[in-house]
Parts: C-alpha cells; structure tokens; sequence
C-alpha cells in the first residue's frame, strides 16, 4: 500500500491547481523531483506571489484598529473562552468544522480512487476541477441566499448536498464520480459560507477575531485528523464504505441543529 494511501493527500489548501499535474510532472522530470511532486513548485511561486501581494497591498489594519478602538477595555478574552460561554458560536464552529472534514475526508481520497481504477491524470485533474468549481463558483450564491432566507435553511441545504455525495459515491463509486465530486464542492460551499455568516451574527466586533481564528484552527485540524484517516479507511473497506464512515458527520450537524429549534417551537 502507497503512503500516499495510508496518510491521505494533502489538505486541499495546499494542493497546487489540479490540471496542472501533468505538466508539473514534466517539469518535475527537468528538476528531477519525486513523481507526482513537480505541481507543488507551481504551488511555492505562487504563495511566494501572494505574500509579496499582501505586503505590498494590504496597507489597512483592521485588527490593529479594532485593538486600538478596544484599549482601555482590559486584556481581550481569548476566543477559547468566548467560545465556552456562547452556545451558538460553538453550534457555528462545530458546523463549518465538521462540513470542512467531510468534504476533505471524501475529495483527498478521490485521485487515489481514480488512479487505482485506472484513470489518467488528466481525468483526476478534470475531477477536481469541477468539484473545485462547486467550492466556489457559487460562493457569492449562497452568501446572497444566507442572507435572504436564513442561515440555517442554507446550512442544511449544505447539509443535503453533502449527503446526497456521499451516497452516490456508496451506491455508484465509479459512475458517479464526478456528480458526487461537484455536489461536495458544492455542498462544502454553502455550509462553510453560511456556518461563517452565522458564527459572525453571535460575535461581537471586539470578538470577532479571536474566535474566527479559533474556528480556522478547529477547521484545519478536522481536515486534516479526517483526511489522514481517509486513507486507512479506503485501505480497508474501501471507496463505497469511506463515502458512508463520513455519513454520520452530517447527522451530527443535522440533529444538533434540529435540537436548536426545539426551544424556539416550543416557546
């Protein structure tokens, strides 16, 4: 078994475009780096390019302002601890968080699916394009309908999209692929936008930034600790049964927020 399959692949962050593994791999040849390696130079030139875009550009501080504007309220409480003492934030971190798993757990796993049956790199490039266009493309979409309808409607749209992925890559891992790539991008999408609109709504300006960085840190971790354990779990029982190991992360978010609006009807 190749470590790649055992350790998963990278968190998605980090992956260089993926139509670009083929021609990294000649690139890589004329730098003899390791197969499958030479996309990442593509990756380092262009965080190198972001960085000198963010020194350069970036000439406004709003955290600096907002520390400014705070001063004279003592030490600022560390979002941990904001976090422990607002019930809603914690409902909008553990969502985003969980969403950000399953699609990380499923779409890491997915070239390695692909190239074991056979397809080519530019197929797994094609296939994660698309699913990397349900990511975003519809992004301003979904902000504009958390916005209209709600957050929760939209998170549980999330929520549907994410599951129907799910069991079409249990019941067709091999036809559906594609369809199931695109609606966890998608699904992935409306999820962490309206769990981050929704995170916003319980937070005060002078909170703010400490728990959203808390919230980045609890989403990474849970990417990562679920794509690490995707592979051994592919290893095992395979694609279909990897699509259904993450099903319960939905039901999580599917009851927890059915929980949260037994009061409100009640009331």
């Amino acid at each position: 078994m190749t470590f790649r399959l055992l350790c998963g692949q990278p968190p998605s962050g980090l992956w260089p475009g993926p139509n670009l593994f083929e021609p990294g791999e000649a690139f890589g040849r004329l730098l003899q780096l390791p197969s499958l390696t030479g996309a990442f130079a593509f990756t380092v030139i262009a965080q190198l390019l972001a960085a000198l875009v963010y020194i350069i550009g970036l000439r406004s501080a709003p955290l600096a302002a907002l520390s400014r504007a705070g001063a004279g309220a003592g030490r600022p409480a560390s979002g941990f601890a904001i976090l422990g003492g607002n019930a809603k934030a914690r409902f909008a971190v553990t969502a985003v968080a969980l969403s950000h798993g399953i699609m990380v757990a499923l779409m890491s796993m997915t070239p390695v699916h692909l190239h074991d049956h056979g397809a080519s790199l530019a197929v797994v490039g094609i296939t994660i394009s698309l699913h990397v266009a349900g990511m975003f493309a519809l992004s301003p979409v979904f902000g504009w309908l958390s916005d209209r309808t709600g957050r929760v409607p939209v998170l549980l749209a999330g929520q549907g999209m994410l599951l129907a992925s799910l069991v079409l890559a249990w019941l067709a891992p091999h036809a559906m692929v594609t369809p199931s790539l695109i609606l966890l991008g998608l699904g992935w999408s409306a999820s962490i936008v309206s769990g981050s609109a929704l995170l916003t709504d319980t937070l005060t300006a002078g909170e703010r930034p400490a728990v959203q960085g808390v919230s980045d840190l609890i989403m990474n971790l849970t990417g990562a600790a679920c794509g690490a354990l995707a592979g051994p779990v592919l290893a095992v029982i395979g694609f279909p049964g990897l699509a259904t190991a993450v099903i319960p992360l939905v039901a999580v978010i599917v009851v927890w927020t059915a929980l949260r609006a037994l009061p409100a009807r009640s009331a």
